[in-house]
């Protein structure tokens, strides 16, 4: 792009030579008729003013006012640079120089083409207002105005810009280029389309030097999978690095993930993203999405066969430091979590715990399997515990080295504790308490219904005792470890934000 911008400074740089005083000379012609006011040139018409030879088939050369009108095969050659056109008018006393007709502008291996041009030697500007065509060796630019300020050394392009370049295409309304620092300016919807991305602004600038561009309205990256968007844009197209600021949002349409915070940061070439401040995490489910905060979150996208990088991807999503999630049907708070789109596993770990319906669980890690974008599986491989709110003031408990619990229409409806089992059930006839079962066996079901444990299974011979309601109180109805945590728990998806000890 900016070898095809600096080509019309270039070329609108001769025309100042109009604007001379000088006589306009001629130099040929077939056949001349007139007086000394007007004189009518006929046949190989040839001036020359200055460094500039103007031909024309035929011309009006109005002496006194020393100003011509040529017709049909106009050429002008000025250096390097030609100019043909069907017409051109120019009066000294004006500075005004107007081409009409097909018109060509030739600079080396730059060509513009437009119907429309004037010069304006006096403030020293040029421009065309009827569509016009740039061609280089590198880039296509059309629109429908283009001007160039000489004295500001700025070009500007308007209505239906469009710039082609092997690498990327431009669409926008209006295109402003300072030729000093090389640097454009976008003013209104601008699209920069490449095989690799899509870049969206309607306010910013871009550095044809260094391909840096720095966006400041509505202005997004979508690239593959993800969709990256912010109050204010920077990105790098040599290294295909993104920085995002302020109501910062990044989708994964594959995943259904959706990510919002104020500040992002983007690598194409990695396909990795990366968020802080303010987090929100949405992870769109059939029925409903679990929200998610946490102090930062990042996501990668690898390739499933490495020697294959072109090839299918999964994804990899880290939530760093107070995790905190909610979903209807399960909630959860830890210090980190991972989600891994191959396996379609959550992992929560440090000091995790969930909670579904009435139920609370915590284990060393926890493991969330995914079944068809639903979850369906709970996985502990150490320190489990199982707390199910029996009443206000009773819990019944399970705990073990490992858990697995299963998950049907969004409800907890079996739970295995394997491994150093141990439990304390609360047994009810109806609502009326019976007993309290105290047990220790290495391998317990228990089924839970509509939120509450309903029966408990020992896979294994247990023993244990079971106590009168009057004969067993206080610590003695917990299982070591015992900690209802109900105050932490996020209540709806806008509790998740602040962390709770």
């Amino acid at each position: 792009m900016r070898i095809i911008l600096l080509y019309i400074c270039i070329c609108f740089s001769f025309f100042p030579a109009f604007a001379q005083k000088r006589k306009i000379e001629i130099v040929h012609t077939d056949l001349m008729v007139g007086d000394r006011q007007v004189r009518k040139l006929y046949g190989n018409v040839e001036f020359k003013h200055q460094d500039m030879r103007m031909f024309c088939d035929s011309a009006y050369f109005y002496v006194k006012d020393n100003k011509f009108e040529a017709y049909n095969n106009v050429k002008i050659i000025n250096n390097d640079v030609t100019i043909t056109s069907d017409t051109l008018y120019y009066s000294s006393q004006t500075n005004i120089a107007k081409f009409r007709g097909k018109i060509k502008m030739v600079n080396k291996d730059v060509t513009l083409t437009t119907n429309y041009l004037d010069y304006n030697a006096k403030e020293n500007i040029g421009s065309y207002f009827n569509n016009g065509k740039i061609v280089d060796k590198e880039n296509i630019l059309t629109s429908k105005i283009g001007r160039y300020t000489v004295n500001d050394n700025m070009l500007f392009f308007k209505n239906n810009v469009v710039l082609k370049n092997k690498d990327y295409v431009i669409y926008t309304d209006t295109l402003k280029y300072q030729t000093v620092t090389k640097v454009a300016y976008f003013h209104g919807p601008t699209r920069i389309v490449s095989k690799e991305n899509l870049l969206y602004t309607e306010n910013g600038w871009y550095n044809t030097q260094t391909n840096i561009a720095q966006f400041f309205k509505k202005s997004y990256i979508n690239s593959k999978a993800q969709f990256v968007y912010g109050d204010s844009l920077y990105y790098n197209r040599n290294t295909d690095i993104g920085k995002a600021f302020k109501n910062v949002i990044i989708k994964d349409t594959v995943e259904q993930l959706f990510l919002y915070g104020q500040k992002g940061f983007y690598d194409g070439k990695a396909d990795y993203v990366y968020v802080t401040n303010k987090i929100l995490l949405i992870k769109a489910f059939k029925k409903d999405s679990l929200y998610l905060h946490a102090d930062s979150i990042f996501s990668i996208r690898l390739p499933i066969n490495k020697a294959k990088p072109d090839s299918a991807t999964y994804q990899i999503v880290k939530a760093y430091h107070k995790a905190r999630f909610y979903k209807s049907d399960v909630q959860g708070v830890c210090d980190s979590l991972l989600y891994n789109s191959l396996d379609s596993v959550i992992h929560l770990h440090i000091r995790p715990i969930i909670w579904s319906d009435q139920n609370q669980i915590s284990g060393k890690s926890i493991s969330l399997r995914l079944v068809n974008n639903v979850i369906e599986q709970i996985d502990i491989d150490a320190d489990a515990f199982l707390i199910a709110q029996d009443d206000s003031t009773q819990f019944n408990q399970m705990k073990g080295k490992k858990l697995r619990g299963y998950i049907k229409n969004n409800e907890l409806y079996k739970v295995e504790i394997s491994q150093n089992g141990e439990t304390i059930y609360y047994l009810r006839d109806d609502s009326d308490l019976v007993g309290i079962n105290k047990a220790v066996c290495n391998n317990i079901d228990a089924y839970i219904h509509n939120g509450k444990v309903q029966k408990i299974v020992f896979k294994s011979k247990p023993s244990g005792t079971l106590y009168p309601p009057h004969e067993i109180s206080g610590s003695a109805t917990q299982l070591d470890n015992f900690k209802w945590l109900e105050h932490i728990r996020p209540q709806n998806h806008k509790d998740i934000y602040k962390w709770k000890e």
